[in-house]
């Protein structure tokens, strides 16, 4: 595992420079999807959990089809009570066991994604960033993506005097390359999503809120199951002691504060910040599409 100061040697506050096309301001449009209900979802609210993901790609399409008003957009949508499934978190063994486990036992209805990894937990007290880029001007690998929204992140960890350590913590739920650890703990997680020339990265952070029932929700899913009888051992050991919240290590203890702040730094590098609501994207096309992807969960748990 690295600390994130010792991979990167750009200059954060030229880091947005490559997104400028002219001499005028650079603009990014901000989405806030704020909730504190604690209230679970139930299979008649199914389209409420799907929406964030429809806004997502509603600007992405957009950013790629060159209808979008800005070559940025940052959304932020912390949810209700929910588990977030990776595609091959359908591949479990024992996939139906373990779905129905978590809505009839936990009260809990899972969502499929479209964006890569595997479960996570997500509630009020865990931050769901989504950072949406136009790199048509200037090309981003897949590390250079990661390595974008983490020196972001650095920036304002800078402020406590914190260190980001960027490696995958194996025994976490959704372990990947671009873990994000503090003090050998996780405390957030990145996936990425490429339409065209529209790259879309996916962050988690969970902020506050009881992270070892976190952990422990999905180890008991993986062990419903059975995810230990896949041949290819595709699916982590959850060990819930691997994993922190950001306010263990800092005063960061509300999902609203963690947002400002992230802004504030945002701002601090120059780029103009526009606040938008997702009701005035078009969304309809890519909540069918979410719907599609999550039937064949909904029909499992109807026929429960």
């Amino acid at each position: 595992m690295l600390q994130y100061k010792q991979i990167s040697g750009k200059d954060f506050h030229i880091m947005f420079d490559v997104f400028k096309t002219s001499d005028k301001p650079l603009n990014m449009a901000v989405y806030k999807d704020i909730t504190k209900n604690q209230d679970a979802y139930n299979l008649n609210e199914a389209d409420q959990v799907l929406l964030p993901f429809a806004v997502d790609d509603a600007i992405l399409n957009a950013i790629n089809q060159g209808n979008f008003e800005a070559p940025l957009a940052i959304h932020f949508w912390p949810t209700r009570p929910t588990v977030i499934l990776g595609g091959m978190d359908t591949r479990l063994p024992k996939f139906n066991q373990a779905i129905t486990w978590l809505y009839k036992s936990q009260n809990i209805l899972p969502v499929v994604r479209p964006a890569g990894g595997l479960a996570v937990v997500s509630d009020p007290n865990v931050l769901n960033v989504t950072l949406l880029m136009d790199t048509q001007n200037h090309a981003f690998t897949i590390d250079q993506a990661y390595e974008f929204i983490v020196a972001l992140l650095q920036e304002m960890m800078d402020e406590y005097g914190l260190i980001l350590e960027v490696g995958e913590v194996a025994t976490s739920y959704c372990p990947g390359k671009y873990d994000v650890s503090i003090n050998e703990q996780k405390v957030a997680g990145i996936a990425q999503r490429r339409i065209g020339h529209a790259v879309g990265i996916y962050l988690y952070m969970s902020i506050t809120g009881d992270q070892t029932s976190r952990g422990q929700l999905i180890a008991d899913m993986y062990q419903k199951g059975h995810a230990d009888q896949d041949e290819k051992g595709r699916y982590p050991q959850v060990d819930p002691s691997v994993m922190a919240n950001l306010s263990d290590f800092s005063n960061i203890d509300s999902v609203e504060q963690f947002m400002e702040q992230l802004l504030a730094v945002i701002a601090h590098a120059g780029v103009n910040l526009s606040e938008r609501k997702h009701s005035e994207l078009d969304t309809a096309t890519y909540i069918e599409r979410m719907q599609k992807r999550n039937q064949a969960l909904y029909d499992i748990l109807a026929d429960k």
